[in-house]
């Protein structure tokens, strides 16, 4: 198994109680599988995300990643394996402002020695048709263009995991379809894709939907209603 939850939970203080983001989630995502998580915002879903990405510590249950535990690891040892195994795609892009496309692109080399890392980046900036903006910062980029280069930096390093939290939320249609289609193919050659999203259309690319409320996951069928209540 290639991604494996066991019974995660989180907890935050608000004002004067303890509201529990995430409440005991299990679930299993194979080689080849994209799965979607659909919910509305303050389910849980990002939250439940950072976890699974070994950014954000659970209080309780087990993330593991062909069968490693990343909160088991050192700090070095965990972002040495973060940057190895798992790739992240947002909503924000979090791209470095004052580099161009191609050192965005490079950036998990910064961590790790790769052959050949510029060729590589330019070979995936050339994928998504940005061969032209190599070297323009983010702020000469539009919104599609900007989520296109986040998704080439996270294909970078070959990961085994593809995590994507809202990829469509400030997308056009076309630009939805670009990054929904490289998710599918991520699959296709034997990755994982977890995406949690409100999209109607996004969730339409996964083999799998499972609905989330109130931190639980719910069937797959229920995944509607829970948007529209």
């Amino acid at each position: 198994m290639l991604l494996e939850l066991i019974e995660l939970s989180k907890s935050f203080k608000s004002s004067a109680e303890q509201v529990r983001a995430v409440d005991g989630i299990s679930l299993t995502v194979d080689a080849g599988e994209f799965l979607a998580i659909k919910g509305p915002s303050g389910c849980g879903k990002s939250t439940l995300l950072l976890m699974v990405g070994g950014l954000l510590s659970p209080d309780s249950g087990r993330v593991l990643i062909e069968g490693t535990n990343p909160y088991e690891l050192s700090n070095d040892e965990r972002a040495r394996f973060r940057s190895t195994h798992i790739g992240f795609v947002f909503q924000q892009f979090h791209l470095v402002p004052y580099f161009n496309v191609l050192d965005n692109v490079l950036t998990p080399a910064l961590a790790t020695r790769f052959p050949q890392a510029k060729e590589h980046a330019t070979e995936l900036i050339s994928h998504f048709g940005l061969e032209h903006r190599l070297h323009h910062t983010p702020a000469e980029l539009s919104t599609g263009e900007k989520q296109r280069v986040a998704l080439a930096r996270a294909l970078f390093h070959q990961p085994k995991v593809l995590l994507a939290d809202e990829p469509t939320g400030n997308l056009d249609s076309e630009n939805s379809e670009i990054v929904l289609d490289a998710l599918s193919q991520f699959a296709k050659n034997g990755g994982c894709v977890l995406m949690v999203t409100h999209d109607d259309q996004a969730v339409k690319s996964a083999q799998k939907v499972l609905g989330i409320k109130e931190g639980r996951l719910t069937p797959s069928e229920e995944a509607e209603t829970l948007m529209t209540s």
